[in-house]
């Protein structure tokens, strides 16, 4: 693991338990206390954290101007982020909705986006796979969807499964459709995730699917979030609330992208 990565992962683990021990960050990152340590340092230099005796808390947890690390601030939690431009998630699932055919095989990450999909499909005969919990939830009351759920590890802030034995699952199946989300979409750097393991699950998930459809709302334009997911040729369609700007809307028709907007 590179050393940005540990520290982003630092960043995560105490977005989700509040404060950490050293001991318990170590074990949790895989490093020696001495490693971790270094890396709470640099952390703390950065005005991103509090080193506590024997631990370490986010600074916006004890600041009464909170600072708020750039790196987090998409990082919200799934409930947060479905409560994020309904209207217009709801719009660009509707439109996605050209794009599924019964019998087909469709895979949903865990976007938001995706659970906005989830909640539009019709219950007709086709099979989803997915590693998100919420979108399970929402199609079982859709008797004539059969799902497949990727296991692995549970991820709480997201409500999802991910890790190495999610993308082996991914090998036992044909995905005719994969419909994903991404967290910055960018002319030079093509899509990015804030988190590093949904990004490398999503790039799994492209190599396995015959199309690529992304739902992004124009929130993402020119954005970079900090793991890279693919470029914009690996795409095939983007669906997505208004006109983009002519330099990305060239990118895409050289590339030979579709963009529909809803």
């Amino acid at each position: 693991m590179l050393i940005i990565e540990r520290q982003q992962m630092i960043i995560q683990l105490l977005s989700q338990h509040t404060s950490l021990t050293v001991n318990e960050m170590a074990k949790l990152c895989s490093v020696s206390k001495e490693t971790l340590r270094r890396d709470l340092r640099t952390l703390e230099k950065k005005g991103l954290i509090r080193r506590s005796h024997g631990g370490a808390v986010l600074a916006s947890t004890i600041s009464s101007d909170p600072i708020v690390p750039s790196i987090l601030n998409n990082n919200r939690s799934f409930r947060q982020r479905i409560l994020v431009n309904t209207d217009v998630k709801t719009r660009i699932a509707r439109k996605a909705l050209q794009f599924v055919n019964n019998a087909d095989r469709i895979a949903l990450d865990s976007s938001s986006s995706c659970w906005f999909l989830a909640r539009q499909l019709p219950n007709v005969d086709m099979t989803v796979i997915t590693h998100s919990i919420n979108v399970v939830q929402t199609l079982t009351a859709k008797s004539q969807i059969q799902i497949f759920v990727l296991g692995g590890a549970y991820f709480a802030k997201n409500e999802d499964m991910v890790g190495s034995l999610t993308e082996k699952m991914l090998a036992e199946f044909t995905i005719d459709t994969l419909f994903i989300s991404c967290d910055g979409l960018d002319f030079d750097n093509g899509l990015s995730d804030n988190n590093e393991y949904h990004a490398h699950l999503k790039k799994q998930m492209i190599l396995t699917a015959r199309k690529i459809i992304v739902l992004a709302d124009s929130t993402k334009f020119n954005q970079n979030a900090f793991a890279k997911i693919c470029n914009l040729g690996d795409i095939d369609v983007l669906i997505t609330d208004k006109n983009i700007d002519k330099l990305l809307q060239k990118e895409m028709d050289w590339h030979s992208v579709e963009v529909v907007l809803a």
